[in-house]
């Protein structure tokens, strides 16, 4: 057993003095040494001793069949093949000599910046782009869409692959002082602003001043004091009336209220209650299409403005205005006014008063076509023939001016007038010629709604605003 053991020492002793002697050179291992996965003999290279220790295994004995007992067990070998070490050489297995190193892809990957990525290295990215003008966000390091078109537009510019993906050529572009900025943008010239169109929207309604106090508050004809001038402001300000509030509540007022009433689907009762004046004063009141009158004010020549618009629309309903509503109390409104006042039983001073505005706008009137009928009643006509001695014939001044007509006269003139009279709705007897007494009256008609001295005498003045359509200038 002893010389066994012996002599495998020295076996191996000497096996250690020829690979000594051999080092450097290639050793071919057993086949049971190869990888299983490939044929081919491994290469082995000389590790130093100073680097890697060298560890002989202990050699197990090999039992001798002739001592050893079959009753005997044997320790459990361990099956890893440990790595074969010959003397200083370290046997690396798996390493082929011939074969080339694959690149790792994962590698390359990670030099690439695209979109997705987040980081330092993208807002270096980012801001490198803003200095040469190819980005002009926040560098926040995080890349988006927006990053990516700014890096497209570089590469662009610098002859790269329009990727939008930062590689190692594009990076190297980025930080060369030979990179090309981007090209200036033009500024956009502005638009002329067009002319905004009127559009058929409804207007917004008018905010209240202040909002007073609704409850318990009954505001009916014959109310006055500042809760009923507060009211008539609130009317003035959404179109139901013009003017200036009275703080009364008379006849136009009582009407605007009903107007308010009905427009806003509420009892039109003409009673301004809590539940009137609540809608009244909120931001959803309705306003008027047109205002039902005029008060707290007396219109007069010289005038202008929204009241006496209203006033001329009034009289021109009525007849008694044929100019246009232009919102200016001239001459033709004072006498519009004049003969509205006449025909009605007022005083015919021209002036839109409180009494005029009242019987104008809320009293029951005689339209001008009414007042003119009822103007002159109608007479029996007198079957007496007219003696042509009792007239006297007038002819034309050599002037030119207008000559006097009155009863008695006769001729052409007369004639004339007449047709003229005739044709203003005035006269409706025969053009004669002779001056009797429905010719003074259709003259006296004439008269009072122009405004003149109702005398029935057909003088210069009447004549001119008859035949010319204007105000006598002797007026």
């Amino acid at each position: 057993m002893l010389n066994h053991k012996r002599k495998v020492l020295l076996l191996l002793a000497l096996i250690g003095l020829v690979c000594v002697g051999l080092s450097g050179c290639i050793v071919d291992p057993e086949t049971t040494n190869q990888p299983e996965n490939t044929g081919a003999w491994l290469r082995y290279t000389q590790i130093p001793a100073t680097e890697v220790p060298t560890e002989v295994p202990l050699e197990t004995a090999t039992p001798d069949p002739n001592t050893q007992s079959w009753d005997e067990t044997e320790p459990p070998v361990n099956e890893t093949t440990p790595t074969p070490t010959i003397g200083a050489a370290t046997i690396v297995p798996g390493l082929v000599g011939t074969a080339t190193p694959t690149t790792d892809p994962s590698a390359t990957e990670s030099t690439l910046l695209k979109r997705g990525m987040q980081g330092e290295r993208v807002k270096n990215v980012q801001e490198s782009l803003r200095r040469l003008g190819y980005f002009e966000g926040k560098a926040d390091g995080d890349f988006g869409e927006y990053t990516e078109n700014a890096v497209k537009e570089f590469q662009r510019m610098n002859k790269l692959t329009p990727d939008g993906v930062v590689g190692p050529s594009t990076l190297a572009k980025l930080g060369s002082s030979t990179a090309a900025t981007a090209t200036p943008k033009a500024t956009a010239t502005p638009k002329p602003t067009a002319t905004p169109r009127p559009t058929a929207r409804v207007t917004a309604t008018p905010k209240p001043t202040a909002k007073p106090k609704t409850e318990n508050v009954y505001l009916s004809h014959g109310s006055s004091g500042a809760n009923v001038k507060q009211m008539q402001n609130r009317l003035i300000q959404l179109g139901y009336l013009t003017g200036s509030a009275s703080g009364k509540v008379d006849d136009i007022t009582e009407q605007a209220i009903i107007s308010f009433q009905k427009r806003n689907s509420l009892d039109s009762d003409g009673i301004a209650g809590p539940g009137t004046l609540e809608k009244l004063y909120s931001n959803s009141a309705r306003q008027a299409s047109s205002a039902v009158g005029v008060i707290g004010v007396t219109l007069k020549t010289g005038d202008e403005g929204a009241a006496v618009r209203t006033l001329q629309s009034k009289l021109k309903s009525l007849g008694y205005l044929s100019g246009s509503v232009d919102g200016s109390y001239g001459t033709a409104t004072a006498d519009a006014v004049k003969a509205f006042q006449r025909a009605n039983g007022l005083t015919a001073d021209g002036k839109a008063g409180y009494s005029t505005l009242q019987k104008l706008f809320a009293g029951t009137v005689s339209t001008a076509s009414q007042a003119r009928a009822t103007a002159t009643p109608k007479t029996a006509k007198a079957t007496a023939t007219i003696q042509p001695n009792t007239y006297v014939r007038v002819t034309a001044d050599p002037s030119g001016d207008y000559v006097t007509l009155e009863k008695g006269t006769m001729g052409s003139l007369v004639t004339r007038l007449q047709k003229a009279l005739r044709s203003a709705g005035y006269f409706k007897g025969n053009c004669d010629g002779y001056y009797g007494e429905d010719t003074e009256a259709a003259v006296r008609n004439f008269q009072r709604d122009k405004g003149l001295t109702p005398d029935g005498k057909a003088g210069p003045a009447t004549q001119r605003y008859l035949f010319e359509g204007n105000f006598p200038k002797e007026s």
